[in-house]
């Protein structure tokens, strides 16, 4: 929902601040977790933003370098959210250009330090900010203090630089991203190793044992992911030298100082310079710590920001260089908008031409490069780790046959259907299922909705463990309304536990174990989940037996291998902070009446069938965006004039503290 906030002084430790007026555009749910937003300043500005909540158990971020690999060419930002999109449009959500880069010929490396999936790409040993997130998704924002070196036999060694090039007296480490081997010349001495704990205990800000698997003085020394390569020459040769094949020896790779205590960093990215700190505006003392003028002009920007909780991380792209559209912003301009959005860490970004944002596959933002989103060194991205098996953004997915299809099905009418609907939990879509009532049959309602026709081998297989979920609403269901799914895996069908349907009109997930599933049998089934894996036979909905239509809608059906919702089952409201502000669009309630619908612009709204003293009347059009509101005392007969709106689709909403109901209403 389009809202204008006006905000006169901002008061912080550092200095008051004027902030101007940002109108909040649009809001659009790009997947679960992540919330699209845009806003418009009258400098003109326009500003998108990406707004990442950890409360999505599922929701990750992820620092990633062109290539894959350190000296490899430039990428867009598009063309890495593409490399990572491994399963569908759901896997990798969102992405941002990131830090500023260097050019050496065809070589294109990251300005500052570099830590992607724990292990560090890329070293400059510059004491600058930068932006970090733990394996537990905590981010932070510091100055590093990096100190790398290795023990063995009771003696260390500095390592002077990680997938650097190797000069005299030095010794450097390699990992896979450079590559599979060194590419160093023979006269020093390397070693391959891999940690004894595993691939896993490769950890930055961590002392990491590793085991010599060979010993080479050839150069150009070949490892596997997984496994890294210590080369030295002069001094540090001598040092490696004396270390033998399976000796174990610790790798110390101190990244930071501050904050203590975090030994498990698994994506880092560096920036210039700090926004904002602890709530406040820093820029001015951010730059003169980590040098240079402070930057006045307007241009295109980058930044990434989370709030005082931790649980959100906001990434943002200003687009620029655009006159009358969209100018640009001064990063202390910059700074206040975050400290807008209620971020109390902030970091700059790469900005200019660099600045690009991608939401579910496509170009978010109007990059100033007049060929579009411009070639860069790296990006942050927000992926689930869930798989997607529906999210009916282009028709009804494996839904595709009614309600009373299956034989088991019974107290509905056979005009019972399931289609796609213009309300949805993300994208743009989601599945309604409408339930119409069999006047001839007195039996409590039971409907199985088939996926794949009810045929296996027509849904997709995913892994047996972690949880399955989905995402539904309703606010027509009767009292006792239960629903529950059907997996078949390989002995056969398996029921689940049945959950309560909340009935208060808003997106609940529900959520269930695979890997302690407790369920029911038939069909041959044990009531468990064999962990090789399964596939969804059915979505049942039950309850007693009523006249009265059920319409229930369901989004983001995903498993998620590495969940877990307890011993049994499990029903997650969704965050309050997640809701969209956007309106939800519903289809059609047959007690909101309006008339004539379809009508030239002159419409009467009949609220006569229910008790209201006041209420909110708003239209939005098809994209979401309101176009008209005003404020009712009373119900009854609401006369309106919506002749200044274009021919189209509209929705119009009516709200109160008790009341929400939308309906469709088109302009001829």
């Amino acid at each position: 929902m389009k809202k204008t906030v006006f905000m006169s002084i901002l008061c912080c430790t550092v200095c008051s601040v004027a902030l101007p007026q940002y109108t909040l555009d649009s809001t659009r749910r790009m997947s679960p977790g992540v919330v699209r937003k845009s806003y418009s300043t009258t400098s003109p500005n326009r500003i998108h933003v990406m707004e990442i909540s950890f409360s999505e158990s599922t929701v990750q971020l992820q620092a990633v370098k062109s290539a894959g690999v350190i000296n490899g060419p430039k990428q867009t930002v598009p063309q890495m959210y593409a490399a990572h999109d491994h399963f569908n449009r759901h896997d990798v959500t969102a992405g941002i250009n990131a830090d500023f880069f260097t050019s050496q010929g065809p070589q294109y490396n990251p300005r500052h330090m570099m830590i992607g999936d724990g292990e560090i790409l890329w070293d400059t040993m510059l004491n600058r900010t930068v932006f970090a997130i733990t394996e537990n998704r905590t981010p932070f924002i510091t100055k590093l203090n990096e100190s790398y070196s290795v023990t063995a036999g009771g003696s260390s060694f500095t390592i002077r630089h990680i997938n650097r090039a190797r000069n005299a007296n030095e010794l450097v480490l390699y990992n896979r991203f450079k590559g599979s081997s060194t590419g160093t010349s023979s006269g020093g001495t390397e070693l391959r190793i891999e940690p004894v704990d595993g691939v896993n205990a490769w950890k930055a800000n961590a002392s990491i044992q590793c085991k010599v698997l060979a010993k080479s003085t050839a150069g150009n020394l070949s490892f596997s992911p997984g496994q890294a390569v210590l080369s030295g020459v002069g001094a540090a040769k001598t040092f490696l030298d004396a270390i033998n094949v399976n000796d174990v020896i610790t790798l110390n790779l101190q990244v930071l100082t501050t904050p203590s205590g975090i030994t498990n960093i698994k994506q880092l990215t560096g920036g210039w310079t700090r926004l904002v700190l602890d709530g406040a505006n820093c820029v001015t003392a951010s730059v003169a710590d980590e040098g240079g003028p402070v930057p006045n002009d307007l241009a295109p920007r980058t930044a990434v920001g989370f709030n005082a909780a931790k649980n959100k991380v906001y990434f943002v792209v200003v687009d620029g260089r655009n006159p009358g559209v969209s100018v640009g912003m001064t990063l202390n301009q910059l700074a206040n908008f975050m400290i807008y959005l209620g971020c109390y860490q902030a970091l700059n970004l790469d900005g200019g031409g660099s600045s690009t944002m991608v939401g579910n596959g496509k170009l978010v933002n109007d990059p100033s490069d007049a060929g579009g989103a411009r070639e860069v060194a790296s990006a942050l991205l927000a992926y689930l780790t869930s798989i997607t098996l529906d999210d009916f953004e282009n028709g009804v997915g494996h839904f595709n046959r009614p309600p009373t299809y299956s034989s088991t099905t019974v107290g509905v009418s056979t005009s019972s259907v399931v289609t796609n609907a213009l309300t949805c939990h993300s994208g743009n879509y989601s599945l309604i299922v409408k339930l119409y009532d069999n006047p001839s049959s007195s039996a409590n309602w039971k409907v199985r909705l088939l996926s794949g026709s009810g045929e296996p081998s027509n849904n997709r297989y995913f892994p047996g463990t972690g949880t399955f979920s989905f995402y539904m609403k309703t606010n027509t269901a009767n009292t006792g309304a239960k629903v529950r799914i059907w997996l078949d895996d390989n002995d056969g069908t398996e029921l689940s536990p049945q959950l309560d349907v909340i009935n208060d009109g808003q997106w609940h997930k529900y959520v269930w174990s695979l890997s302690n599933y407790n369920g029911t049998s038939t069909d041959g089934g044990n009531g468990v989940i064999n962990s090789s894996g399964a596939r969804l036979d059915a979505i049942e909905f039950s309850q007693p037996n009523t006249s009265q239509t059920w319409f229930i809608f369901i989004d983001d059906i995903m498993v998620d291998p590495n969940g877990t919702a307890g011993t049994g089952t499990a029903r997650m409201n969704v965050a309050a902070a997640e809701e969209e502000e956007a309106p939800v669009l519903q289809e059609p309630s047959p007690a909101l009446m309006i008339y004539p619908n379809p009508g030239k612009g002159f419409f009467t709204l009949d609220l006569s069938n229910y008790t209201l003293t006041s209420c909110d009347i708003q239209v939005f059009n098809s994209l979401g965006k309101l176009v008209f509101s005003r404020k009712a005392t009373q119900g009854g007969i609401q006369k309106l004039d919506l002749s200044h709106l274009k021919s189209g689709l509209y929705f119009v909403q009516v709200r109160s503290d008790t009341f929400n109901k939308t309906d469709k209403l088109i302009i001829e």
